[in-house]
């Protein structure tokens, strides 16, 4: 059902998350991180948010739950060239994005958050 499949998802949700604030690194429930905020990923981890990735050290995302991709997603910070609606952009084509409720394969990782909850690509 329905209500199955949305609380599933929720489960798949990290329940805290790595953040800066005021310069130090501190554990932070996700439902309390906002756009803006700065989180920092490590392997296994759960991406709390979607992400846009400002520093990563061989950083690795498996995505198969949100693009279909059997193999985890090489992460940079470059940015990708775009024509016309960025949106349109194919979500295995963003490179230099972490997505929520994805999972962290390998690497190190620092994102911005740029959306959070149902604002996120997996909703």
């Amino acid at each position: 059902s329905a209500e199955a499949a949305a609380e599933a998802l929720k489960n798949m949700l990290s329940s805290d998350a790595i953040a800066v604030r005021n310069g130090k690194e501190v554990k932070v429930p996700s439902a309390e991180l906002v756009p803006g905020d700065v989180v920092k990923l490590s392997l296994g981890d759960r991406v709390p948010a979607d992400l846009r990735m400002c520093d990563v050290g061989n950083l690795a995302a498996q995505e198969a739950a949100l693009t279909g991709e059997s193999v985890p997603i090489d992460k940079t910070v470059d940015s990708i060239p775009v024509e016309g609606d960025p949106s349109s952009t194919p979500l295995g084509d963003r490179h230099n994005m972490c997505f929520s409720a994805t999972l962290i394969s390998q690497g190190t990782g620092t994102g911005v958050i740029v959306s959070t909850g149902d604002y996120t690509e997996i909703g």
